[in-house]
């Protein structure tokens, strides 16, 4: 059974290296959005069609609402997706910045570039 993952991220090039990565493996579905306000309208999408995502990657650094303002709202505890998985990818390396994002919610922290083996890695703990 394929796993459903999406990609937060406004670069359209990094997502698609994403999606490559993950998709070389064949048993995810991808989907994309380019901010967290999208996404947040997507996993109501995805959620309409009856599935679910089983994990979300997402950067901080994004335009209307940054990845951290989406952790925020998405992790709600009246949020109906507050337990999916995510996993913040991202150029930002301060602690302060990692500190907030496991305070508001992420199960993980992998900085820019990314090496593909660790993604799959990473991605494999979270969905088996």
């Amino acid at each position: 059974m394929q796993k459903n993952i999406l990609i937060v991220d406004d670069s359209p090039t990094l997502r698609a290296s994403v999606r490559f990565v993950l998709s070389s493996e064949g048993n995810y579905n991808i989907y994309q959005a380019d901010n967290g306000k999208v996404a947040l309208q997507r996993l109501k999408e995805i959620k309409a069609k009856g599935e679910r995502i089983n994990l979300i990657i997402s950067d901080i650094n994004m335009p209307e609402m940054n990845g951290l303002e989406f952790l925020r709202e998405l992790k709600k505890p009246d949020s109906e997706f507050r337990f999916i998985p995510v996993i913040i990818l991202t150029t930002e390396k301060e602690d302060e910045l990692k500190k907030k994002g496991k305070l508001y919610g992420a199960a993980g922290w992998m900085v820019k570039p990314f090496k593909p083996p660790l993604l799959l890695s990473v991605v494999k703990k979270f969905i088996r």
